[in-house]
């Protein structure tokens, strides 16, 4: 069996990344996921990046094996028939700026009252409570705001933020595991509980300079090369060509002298110790570089320190991600059906699971296209087809924006 989730059934009020990809996930090991999604367009995340047939390549991989239903949230009659849904739900999440889901009726103390073992699981930008709670952000506001950025740059340049977004994807992989564990609890003791999980707190969980606070040290961006280790950090060859390096034992030290055909540096007063090697950096860089200028291709430079037993590694491109022997080996990399709207493209790469399980692996599944469940889910509710087309129709009229909604 798969689904190690199965028979879990997921209210889902997400949109942007953080959400959707915390629900997707639930999604991949079998859980039942009712995306709750505005009415014609879908929500924010399903105009993201490159498109193939007006349909967005990330907004496909997360709302992966999703069920779309489309409603006016700001109609009482839509909030009377999800309140009635949650009855039957083990989770809701939601990524609401704090206060607006109280409004529309569906915030955690209105919703306990309907199902007590309810899961409710928040994701903001900063938190429920506290000055910033009402304020926007994205995952680039928590890259600034948590310090990390501050440590990313050259030590005389500007902070630099990641080339990709952090918060939403760590803070998505905490909301799940956060939700398993209170799903756990809830099923031993029948009581539920709100989940208040932020990209900021998340990205500060990510900051270890945080702890040198306590004796005074600040630690300051030290580019592409490590604070307090050496050699540990990113290594120029010839034609833009990139490695890393990580030597942080004495026993690593050696060998790594002996590849690069210098053992004598083992002993060396200026490089026999990590302190030393890092208050003599500069030197340390210039003899590594260039050494590995010696060899046209980086690739096998890499190759004698593996044999050597040297944590390294080429910097990879994004195809070298995609062709890597090793991650190809791991089937990580997954073909995932494009919606039934799609008519170029019948499927896309795109990545797996987040863990691979023995027993359950779970499985990336086709995303579903705008409103694609209305009368699937409204119909177990009593709802009738013609029903159904006369509230679609109002709310496809009203096409509401739920200010605030997404993180």
């Amino acid at each position: 069996m798969s689904d190690m989730l199965h028979g879990i059934r997921v209210l889902d009020f997400t949109s942007n990344a953080a959400g959707p990809c915390c629900t997707g996930m639930l999604a991949d090991y079998g859980a039942e996921v009712i995306k709750i999604e505005r009415p014609v367009t879908g929500n924010d995340e399903r105009t993201y990046g490159i498109q193939v047939d007006g349909m967005s390549l990330l907004g496909a991989w997360l709302n992966r094996g999703k069920k779309s239903v489309t409603m006016d949230l700001k109609d009482p009659e839509a909030v009377a028939l999800l309140q009635r849904i949650v009855q039957d739900c083990d989770i809701l999440v939601e990524s609401a700026r704090p206060g607006v889901m109280d409004r529309l009726g569906l915030g955690y103390e209105a919703l306990r009252r309907i199902n007590p073992r309810l899961v409710y699981c928040s994701i903001s930008a900063f938190g429920q409570s506290g000055p910033y709670s009402k304020k926007p952000g994205y995952d680039l506001i928590a890259q600034a705001m948590s310090g990390i950025m501050d440590l990313c740059g050259e030590q005389d340049g500007p902070p630099v933020k990641s080339g990709t977004t952090l918060s939403d994807y760590v803070g998505a992989i905490n909301a799940f595991g956060s939700i398993i564990t209170a799903l756990r609890y809830a099923e031993k003791t029948g009581q539920g509980q709100q989940i208040d999980v932020s990209l900021l707190m998340t990205m500060i969980y990510l900051n270890g300079a945080v702890e040198y606070l306590n004796v005074g040290q600040k630690l300051t961006r030290s580019g592409n090369h490590h604070n307090t280790l050496a050699p540990y950090g990113l290594f120029q060859g010839r034609g833009g060509q990139s490695i890393v390096l990580a030597v942080i034992s004495p026993k690593l030290w050696r060998a790594f002298c002996q590849v690069i055909g210098q053992p004598e540096l083992a002993d060396d007063p200026k490089f026999c110790t990590l302190q030393q090697r890092r208050a003599n950096a500069p030197e340390l860089i210039h003899i590594i570089e260039r050494w590995l200028g010696s060899f046209d291709d980086i690739s096998e430079a890499a190759d004698l320190l593996d044999k050597a037993g040297i944590p390294s590694a080429k910097v990879f491109d994004q195809e070298d991600v995609m062709y890597d022997p090793h991650i190809r080996d791991q089937n990580y990399l997954v073909r995932v059906p494009t919606p039934s709207s799609v008519t170029s493209m019948d499927a896309f790469v795109a990545r797996g699971c987040i863990a691979k399980f023995s027993e359950t692996p779970g499985k990336v599944k086709q995303a579903p296209c705008v409103g694609e469940h209305n009368s699937e889910i409204l119909g177990r509710y009593g709802l009738g087809p013609e029903e159904i087309q006369q509230l679609q129709a109002r709310w496809n009229g009203a096409e509401t924006v739920v200010k605030g909604v997404g993180v």
